[in-house]
């Protein structure tokens, strides 16, 4: 399932390693299997020490270089989707209905704003018998069909 998502797994992965941990990791097929399991352990504790000493020393890093996340609104629906490969199927069943409820709040926030703008070019629909609610969906409806 990593390969779904390498570039960001990858960078991960490789910002809390050195290069005589990858040593290591490559020596692991050439030892016994009781060997290789002590010393898994023991660059797993390396990468851990590693991690540690990464943010003591720079607490503000930012493990995304280059993005901006002052000011920005996640895009949740984008995040689930790139979890999703990595949930088991009874995950994937609750995520995927968040992300739905979270399209159909979007879906629902741009029919809003569209209300708006056309409350704003025609004052006179949203004004008395031209407020009917009915003839505003069926408005909308054409809007989207189109």
């Amino acid at each position: 399932m990593d390969g779904d998502h390498p570039d960001k797994i990858m960078a991960f992965d490789a910002l809390f390693t050195t290069n005589h941990i990858r040593m290591m990791k490559l020596l692991l097929g050439y030892l016994e299997p009781p060997l290789q399991g002590k010393l898994a352990v023991y660059i797993k504790f390396l990468e851990l020490q590693y991690t540690l000493t990464f943010f003591h020393r720079t607490p503000r890093a930012s493990l995304c270089p280059g993005a901006d996340m002052q000011g920005r609104g996640a895009d949740y629906t984008a995040i689930l989707d790139e979890i999703l490969p990595f949930c088991s199927s009874s995950e994937r069943e609750t995520l995927e209905t968040i992300r739905n409820t979270l399209q159909n709040f979007q879906n629902m926030q741009e029919m809003m704003e569209t209300i708006q703008m056309l409350r704003e070019v025609s004052p006179e629909m949203f004004s008395g018998e031209g407020a009917d609610m009915s003839q505003m969906m069926q408005m909308m409806q054409g809007m989207f069909d189109s």
